[in-house]
């Protein structure tokens, strides 16, 4: 009996190593992409949680809704990994990041399950990649970006990536408990490997922008201050208020 509680609890405590890749994407100086590897870990946890025994007090949204931004929040994760590791200039970094963020949401809401929800975006990134990359090769007339960046990151990045992907579509009918972790730390590992190692915009010495613990649990306590408000219909209790009062 113990091991098949330990079992179902698995896929929830694997979800978890998506916050060890928020902390080393924190430190790199990626804090968009931080908060999005929290953001992920966070309802993806939940959403396992859900199907674990006895742990149904923590479904404190629909079950629904916890899919479906355990999906979305995945595929993000991908879209601005990708993304940073294009090291794009200013606004197209912003504007290229928004457009996936906008049509990734629309493309999941309708439908969550094809393939098309991890290969659009992953396409539509490497596309968007190759594209700029191709453009610096024949301004520069060498190989961009250097060639440690294909070895170092490109390359195990993508291998992680692809197998993470194949467990997820391909194996989990083997065993889903174990398979599914896997795919969690397959694709945290590709995360780590493929974002920069440093953010160039992230700024240096006294101007360097820091994310704090204090940050990132601002997410976790906006939510359940939404989600207490919702629930309760505008009365929450005064602990909670004083926790939240910086998100008003």
């Amino acid at each position: 009996m113990g091991a098949f509680i330990a079992k179902m609890l698995l896929p929830t405590v694997s979800s978890l190593v998506f916050l060890p890749t928020a902390s080393v994407a924190a430190k790199r100086g990626f804090h968009m992409e931080a908060m999005v590897y929290f953001f992920t870990m966070f309802f993806t946890a939940i959403y396992h949680a859900c199907d674990g025994p006895g742990l149904s007090i923590l479904c404190f949204m629909k079950y629904d809704i916890l899919e479906y931004f355990s999906v979305y929040a995945t595929a993000l994760s991908m879209w601005v990994t990708l993304i940073a590791l294009g090291d794009f200039d200013e606004p197209q970094r912003s504007s290229i990041t928004m457009f996936g963020v906008l049509t990734t949401a629309v493309r999941i809401y309708q439908d969550r399950w094809g393939y098309g929800i991890y290969s659009g975006p992953i396409g539509s990134a490497v596309f968007i990649i190759t594209v700029k990359w191709l453009q610096k090769m024949r301004q520069l007339r060498a190989v961009y970006p250097e060639k440690k960046v294909y070895t170092q990151q490109v390359g195990p990045g993508c291998c992680f990536g692809a197998l993470a992907l194949m467990l997820r579509f391909y194996f989990e009918e083997w065993d889903y408990a174990y398979v599914h972790s896997f795919y969690h730390l397959s694709l945290a590992v590709s995360f780590v490997l493929l974002l920069p190692k440093k953010n160039r915009y992230a700024g240096t010495g006294r101007n360097a922008a820091k994310l704090s613990c204090f940050a990132l649990c601002c997410c976790v306590c906006h939510i359940y201050y939404f989600l207490l408000k919702k629930r309760d219909k505008g009365s929450w209790t005064g602990l909670t208020r004083r926790r939240c009062s910086f998100i008003k």
